[in-house]
């Protein structure tokens, strides 16, 4: 975990609320270390090199600012670029993702998972992404931010939602809200004005998601279930109860998996 030095002058002391934990996701390239150091207020995280961008691994940012609402750690997980990903990297990534959310678990649980896209069309790698840490690895419970980037040269930046948004729903994303934002200032600083804007914005969405109660997911309550009879997940289907068929369902048609990658997923994780 990288701890951030809070980011004041005053010597006064300050009580911060318990740290409220949150995961970033998105596509490689969407930004989502430059969301991290817009919250920061400085320059924390680096952006991957896409040598290893498909494995999910997670790396963890502890930041302080003066206000002491915002104690947020930040998990950012390298992206899902499911195009150039084979079937072994595929299910590591899914394992090494399921894991974080685990140890998450341990640690108060989550308070928002921050979809970061860029503003665009929807794609099926994001469908994806939303689908397996939405829907698949958090059961719907935690609260979904949607973060679209790449907005400075817009009029205004919220008019991008404005015009988006039935397009965005119909395709399967629904957040529990959004900001439209961009995280970089530009040359000559061209876009500094609309680069505190949307860290205002950033700062007052978590502010929001980290004033409710944490999730914690209940791993147990469907892995368990197919772990149990880890000595059958090869049999045909048929033979498959029922609730190792829906699993099975959700993995393929919703997280589009081959059905022989869905059950070797199902062999993998451990508890």
């Amino acid at each position: 975990m990288t701890r951030v030095p809070n980011n004041t002058n005053d010597s006064t002391p300050i009580t911060f609320a318990h740290p409220q934990n949150f995961i970033v996701f998105g596509e490689m390239g969407v930004g989502k270390s430059s969301l991290i150091n817009l919250i920061a207020g400085e320059q924390v995280a680096k952006s991957s090199s896409g040598v290893q961008s498909c494995n999910l691994k997670s790396t963890g940012y502890s930041i302080r600012l003066s206000d002491p609402q915002l104690n947020v750690n930040l998990f950012d997980t390298e992206g899902l670029d499911s195009p150039t990903m084979d079937s072994a990297s595929y299910l590591d990534a899914l394992v090494k993702a399921h894991e974080l959310i685990v140890s998450l678990k341990h640690q108060g649980g989550i308070h928002g998972l921050l979809f970061c896209i860029k503003g665009g069309r929807v794609s099926r790698t994001m469908q994806q992404n939303y689908r397996l840490f939405y829907e698949f690895l958090c059961q719907e419970k935690v609260p979904l931010a949607l973060v679209i980037t790449n907005l400075e040269t817009e009029v205004n930046m919220d008019d991008w939602w404005t015009r988006n948004k039935d397009h965005v729903e119909k395709s399967g994303v629904v957040p529990f809200t959004q900001v439209c934002i961009t995280t970089i200032k530009g040359h000559q600083n061209a876009y500094e004005s609309r680069y505190f804007e949307s860290r205002t914005k950033v700062h007052n969405m978590l502010r929001v998601l980290g004033s409710a109660e944490p999730c914690s997911v209940d791993v147990s309550s469907w892995f368990v279930r197919m772990c149990r009879l880890l000595p059958g997940l090869l049999l045909a289907a048929k033979t498959l109860g029922k609730s190792h068929r829906k699993m099975m369902r959700m993995l393929t048609k919703r997280c589009k998996l081959r059905k022989e990658d869905a059950v070797r997923l199902l062999q993998r994780i451990e508890l």
